[in-house]
């Protein structure tokens, strides 16, 4: 995604840089090979989240439809997946109608299609990250096997009947296959029938809220996510950066590892920058403003803990690993013209000759920003997920 944008003073230009701060792609856009780092502290903070992830009653929605849909019986596992397609459409269709905000493809219906990642795929990490999903590493894939299989075994169960077996031990073993897809999922009490699909909205029940609350406290105790939970942290800041007001709250590991992935976060953007810069020959005038702002207290921003985060994160690629000491290095001693090579060179490595932009500096629009600003580590995603958990927790019982 490429951003341009016209401001007219410093502070103009401040004001759009603290937008696309917090609406850029700089979780997915990934210029200089730092995922490691970057997914790292996501996962540590906010495990079970991705970029992608619209509203948390998806992850109650995904196991609802999928565990409605083993109990019909189904022996194919094409058709049983095919059905689970339907069924997310049907679900996403509701919502669209609703005019649900973070309803997953809303603009795909509107045009008469359907996305090609549908919510089972979008959340099925985070259901297994939350124990919501009980049977391993399973894809979704292997799940649908595993269901028609327990299903192809009960239909045999129920077709041979008690010829020549004890009716107390088939009595056991079919109740075994009725119940084998429930042994799949940890999911709280809701409707097994169709009625959740026309009651459905993106708005949690207390009891699902709860429930979800709960499964992330227990799989992921030492998060951040689980702490904001645990102890009610309702009014969060808008940013990462400006979590630093309630570091004094957190414990200690979580204040250190908070404070690395800020410090990388700081140093990093002294790298994005000078990539815009680069591509623009150096005549960008934003991304010189940002640099002789940067420049002031690079030597700051180069003294982080390079060693501290390779350990924590347990970021063991060599390349990645050459490039941010040798960044670092730069930075301190002020060598402008090694930084450029490196990062010029960082790029290619990664992307080869053909298709680095900086093979192809000056033609791009200087309004252009490529690699987004600051990292945030998913902080925006998971706080939708956070507030929706929250306004579940305020729901009042009937």
């Amino acid at each position: 995604m490429e951003l341009g944008w016209i401001d007219y003073s410093k502070e103009d230009r401040k004001k759009v840089l603290s937008v696309i701060d917090l609406l850029s792609e700089e979780d997915t856009l990934d210029e200089l090979g730092i995922a490691p780092i970057r997914d790292g502290f996501a996962n540590l903070f906010f495990p079970g989240t991705s970029t992608i992830q619209t509203r948390a009653k998806y992850f109650l929605i995904v196991p609802y439809a999928l565990y409605c849909l083993s109990l019909t019986g189904e022996t194919n596992p094409g058709i049983f997946l095919r059905r689970l397609d339907q069924l997310e459409h049907e679900c996403g269709q509701k919502l669209a109608d609703l005019g649900e905000d973070g309803a997953i493809g809303r603009l795909s219906i509107s045009r008469g299609t359907w996305v090609k990642r549908p919510p089972s795929q979008i959340y099925w990490a985070g259901l297994r990250s939350y124990g919501i999903f009980t049977a391993g590493n399973m894809s979704i894939r292997e799940y649908s096997h595993a269901v028609c299989k327990l299903n192809f075994e009960k239909h045999n169960l129920n077709r041979f009947g008690n010829q020549g077996h004890d009716e107390t031990v088939d009595q056991d073993d079919q109740k075994a296959g009725r119940e084998g897809s429930l042994s799949f999922w940890n999911l709280p009490n809701y409707p097994r029938d169709t009625r959740w699909v026309q009651d459905l909205t993106l708005n949690l029940s207390k009891e699902e809220a709860e429930f979800l609350k709960n499964q992330i406290e227990i799989n992921h105790p030492h998060s951040l996510l689980a702490f904001i939970l645990e102890h009610k942290l309702i009014n969060l800041p808008a940013s990462f950066m400006d979590l630093a007001e309630l570091v004094h709250l957190l414990p200690i590991p979580l204040q250190e590892s908070y404070y690395l992935a800020q410090a990388f976060s700081k140093f990093i953007y002294g790298a994005k920058i000078r990539y815009n810069l680069m591509l623009t020959e150096y005549k960008g005038r934003w991304a010189n403003e940002l640099w002789e702002e940067y420049a002031l207290r690079m030597e700051e921003y180069a003294g982080l803990d390079l060693e501290a985060i390779f350990l924590k994160l347990n970021v063991a690629n060599p390349s990645l690993r050459f490039f941010l000491r040798n960044l670092k290095a730069n930075m301190l001693s002020r060598n402008i013209t090694a930084l450029d090579e490196l990062i010029r060179n960082r790029e290619i490595c990664l992307k080869g000759m053909s298709r680095a932009r900086l093979n192809r500096a000056g033609q791009f629009d200087h309004n252009n920003w490529f690699g987004g600003h600051h990292l945030h580590y998913r902080f925006g995603d998971a706080k939708i997920i956070i507030d929706d958990i929250f306004s579940g927790l305020e729901e009042k019982t009937c």
